[in-house]
């Protein structure tokens, strides 16, 4: 969290005031830094982060997270401010860091390196009408936002084409509580 407003590029006095939200309401992407894609939670998601008196609270994901995982949380934080957040906001530069966490999950993403993608699942998996969505799962792009769009495109496809299939079950189970429904009703008319 910020005393300031760290993504407000176009007017320093707006970064410097608290009265308001200001900078990209938006979640942002970068290949200059350790984490690939950020957004200020302060205003993306306002009713949960906005803080009225406080700034930016910049949320990120580092990685890959090998070169971090040894290092102490304030050696993370500081290299993450002073290498990374002040390079692509030279803006926000005399802000200070109010508060910060940083959580450690070394098995939480899967890592962007050559060979990689065989062990992507496929969206049509080996249990019958049982699809996967996902940026982790096959397509062409890296684990991001559009991964996952053409990941839900390529589970759309496989719906489709299992269509006809999927009818007959819907079909099969209507009628089934059919069945049940109206067993239930002659059992009570006997009772």
């Amino acid at each position: 969290r910020y005393n300031g407003w760290v993504t407000e590029v176009q007017d320093l006095e707006k970064s410097r005031q608290l009265q308001k939200a200001v900078g990209l309401d938006n979640l942002l992407y970068t290949p200059d830094a350790d984490f690939s894609c950020f957004s200020d939670l302060a205003l993306s998601s306002p009713a949960d982060y906005y803080i009225e008196g406080q700034g930016s609270l910049i949320q990120a994901v580092l990685t890959p997270g090998d070169p971090y995982m040894p290092l102490p949380n304030e050696e993370i934080i500081s290299k993450v401010e002073k290498q990374q957040v002040l390079d692509l906001f030279p803006s926000a530069r005399g802000l200070e860091v109010t508060w910060s966490s940083v959580v450690k999950i070394g098995q939480s993403l899967y890592r962007e390196a050559p060979g990689n993608d065989p062990f992507r699942p496929d969206q049509k998996t080996p249990v019958k009408n049982f699809f996967l969505s996902g940026s982790y799962t096959k397509q062409d792009y890296i684990d991001s936002m559009e991964g996952a769009t053409l990941s839900g495109r390529r589970t759309a496809a496989y719906i489709c084409g299992a269509g006809e299939e999927l009818l007959a079950i819907r079909k099969k189970l209507v009628v089934d509580h059919s069945e049940k429904a109206s067993g239930k009703v002659q059992m009570l008319q006997t009772s």
